[in-house]
């Protein structure tokens, strides 16, 4: 990963993902564009400057006020490695953070959850959904005061797809400069046949392809798939949860919140990445990978 775009609201409770997303693109040697969109205050559309004034004014109001956000809550280390601002004014946050993210071709966009405290809630399920529907590039969402303390060991939920192998290839990027360990897991449904055999193919295969050590595979037994995942992250202490957004219904919005299933917490608190099936299986046609299936 070369280019890592991440929005912010520029809110104080959204500075401990400033700091997450800079000191992870510190890690992967990635250059970290910071993004914050922004609208014009209807008071000051209503004066009697044109709209070319009010456009200029407002942009340089609005650099300085993200130049001073990244200064006040990075401090020292934001002159080891230099990051850069893109600003754009708008009323559409999904759509502003898919064209920015396509015009720096960035390879991760980052962004924080939404909270009671936001002004304009930078990040809610429904705008996950949105960036998924128009990127390919995985999506990394940070949960509310997500504090960087490195990685140790990410849980991989795999599906035993061809794109689960490239995802995991990709995800080695960000586990190698930490040695952390990929745990890939898979948590069987009801009606699922095989599933122990179809584990011990899907890890010959990764390993065929992938050649890092820290790579282990799993079963994780459970009454639902969500509750599987947050039972293994929690068992490994896991600093991260990465998962496919697949070509059917999103399950990882439930994560997101509580009381979705009656009787359960379905919060999570770490931090979740989210790669892109159809951007993936794009990758493979363009690259003419085979398909393989079990």
């Amino acid at each position: 990963m070369k280019k890592v775009l991440y929005a912010t609201d520029c809110t104080k409770k959204s500075a401990p993902a400033l700091r997450y997303a800079y000191r992870l693109c510190r890690a992967i040697q990635a250059e970290l564009h910071v993004l914050h969109v922004y609208e014009i205050p209807p008071i000051k559309v209503a004066t009697i400057r044109s709209p070319q004034q009010l456009e200029k004014w407002e942009f340089q109001e609005q650099k300085e006020i993200i130049a001073n956000y990244c200064a006040t809550h990075l401090k020292n280390e934001l002159y080891i490695d230099p990051i850069k601002i893109e600003l754009v004014e708008s009323s559409f946050v999904a759509k502003s953070i898919a064209t920015v993210c396509e015009r720096l071709e960035a390879d991760l966009v980052i962004v924080g959850m939404k909270d009671n405290y936001t002004l304009r809630g930078i990040f809610a399920g429904n705008i996950a959904n949105e960036l998924l529907d128009r990127l390919s590039v995985p999506i990394l969402v940070l949960p509310n005061e997500s504090y960087y303390h490195g990685l140790s060991t990410l849980v991989y939920a795999t599906d035993f797809e061809a794109a689960d192998v490239l995802a995991i290839h990709d995800l080695v990027t960000v586990a190698k400069p930490y040695n952390a360990l990929i745990k890939v897991v898979h948590v069987p449904l009801k009606k699922e046949l095989d599933t122990k055999m179809r584990m011990q193919w899907f890890e010959r295969e990764v390993r065929q392809r992938i050649a890092y050590p820290e790579l282990v595979f799993s079963l994780v037994e459970a009454e639902d798939v969500e509750s599987g995942l947050r039972k293994c992250v929690r068992q490994e202490q896991a600093e991260m949860l990465v998962m496919m957004e697949r070509e059917h219904p999103r399950f990882y919005d439930k994560l997101f919140h509580k009381d979705v299933v009656e009787g359960m917490q379905l919060e999570v608190s770490v931090p979740i990445l989210i790669f892109n099936q159809q951007g993936i299986n794009r990758d493979m046609q363009n690259k003419k990978e085979t398909v393989y299936s079990i």
